[in-house]
């Protein structure tokens, strides 16, 4: 953000615990960006605190590490808040980049921190950022209730359906399914209860179709939860007979199904819900995170593609707020986009800009790392956007 042309470049954050006792001193990695501005930049902050006073030096850097800046900061804590300011740029001599002013929130688990920015002669902006190793991110309890998305399989079909079960703590909930094949997508109300080993499941009926003369099948299944990096699992078979019928006279030729349900911190939780909030306010629209990716590099290839139906599908592609691909039509060519991330959280979300002539916008979304590539399939509508978290690879 330099003076003559206000872009974002740096800021300045800090933490602080002194109502428990613990340091804040350490390194905490990042990124701010700026009121609507396109460009996201990483930052460095090393911090040493003596009581309320915290000082130290913090470094910032564009994206493709071709600019950046070093500052000396100093700031607070008191009554609540965090406040932090830019006190002098130590390099590079010129040009010279906005003092920020900072003020900062802490989270629950003192992990991460958060909070607006403000300077003379620029425009304003957010940050965010990660203290580096050392603690354990406590995960969320384990709960059936939620989302869980994936595919559904059936015998007699050369094609997959995308699948989601909503399922909510009274035993109710419903279902989401999208054809590659004819029929559209349709959403069911359904039953569940727990078992011994994880749900079971029966569709009483259909809310909402997008094709009026389409019979679908009335699926149940027992399903079976497991774990595995980083995702919970449901899997199983299921049967069915469809709509109007009775196993009897209408039975539907069997499948299976594989839904995933990502393993939550409040750490990861409460960094997804602040870069939600921000897309939410500019778009209107929720996100939902499908799945948590671990890469063992911090150089990536994200491939975009049609798996099923060419239906006219158009996507934008946001990577940490930043536009990565702009109204794309999908096609079964993958698209593939080199993008680098940072070694915290990375949040990428898929935005809907067009549902086609099939609607949601579902398409095939590919992680590359150059060791392995996962594909997963995300499903979009004007009211959700599906996301994935990418996070650095981790020996547990």
């Amino acid at each position: 953000m330099f003076r003559t042309n206000s872009l974002i470049i740096t800021l300045l954050l800090s933490v602080v615990s002194t109502v428990t006792g613990q340091s804040i001193s350490g390194q905490w990695q990042g990124i701010v960006w700026q009121t609507n501005g396109s460009d996201t930049f990483s930052y460095d902050l090393r911090l040493q605190q003596q009581g309320q006073a915290v000082s130290g030096q913090a470094t910032s850097s564009s994206k493709d590490g071709k600019t950046s800046a070093t500052f000396i900061i100093s700031g607070r804590w008191a009554e609540g808040q965090l406040q932090l300011q830019e006190v002098e740029q130590l390099s590079p001599q010129s040009p010279l980049w906005c003092l920020k002013f900072i003020t900062a929130r802490l989270s629950k688990d003192q992990r991460i921190i958060d909070g607006d920015w403000k300077a003379t002669g620029c425009q304003p902006g957010f940050m965010r950022m990660t203290k580096v190793g050392g603690s354990y991110e406590e995960e969320l309890p384990f709960s059936y209730p939620g989302r869980w998305t994936g595919y559904l399989s059936q015998s007699d079909r050369d094609y997959g359906f995308y699948y989601e079960l909503n399922l909510t703590e009274n035993g109710r909930g419903s279902s989401h399914i999208v054809s590659e094949g004819a029929g559209g997508e349709a959403t069911h109300e359904l039953r569940w209860e727990e078992t011994e080993k994880g749900i079971q499941f029966w569709e009483d009926g259909i809310a909402e179709r997008t094709d009026p003369d389409w019979k679908w099948c009335m699926k149940n299944g027992q399903l079976l939860q497991s774990r595995e990096d980083g995702t919970y699992q449901l899997s199983g078979d299921w049967s069915g007979y469809l709509e109007h019928k009775t196993p009897a006279t209408g039975a539907c030729a069997p499948g299976t199904v594989f839904l995933t349900k990502p393993v939550m911190t409040q750490v990861v939780q409460e960094y997804v819900d602040s870069h939600a909030d921000a897309y939410h306010e500019t778009s209107g629209r929720t996100v939902k995170v499908d799945r948590i990716l671990q890469v063992r590099s911090d150089k990536i290839r994200i491939k975009v593609w049609d798996n099923g139906i060419v239906d006219g599908d158009i996507l934008t592609l946001f990577l940490n707020g930043q536009q990565i691909l702009h109204e794309y039509r999908v096609n079964k060519r993958k698209w593939s986009i080199p993008v680098d991330v940072l070694q915290g959280e990375n949040l990428l979300i898929l935005h809907a800009d067009d549902l086609g002539d099939i609607p949601p916008n579902t398409v095939a979304v590919s992680i590359d790392d150059g060791v392995k590539e996962q594909v997963i399939v995300l499903s979009s509508n004007l009211r959700e956007s599906g996301a994935i978290l990418i996070q650095p690879f981790k020996v547990n």
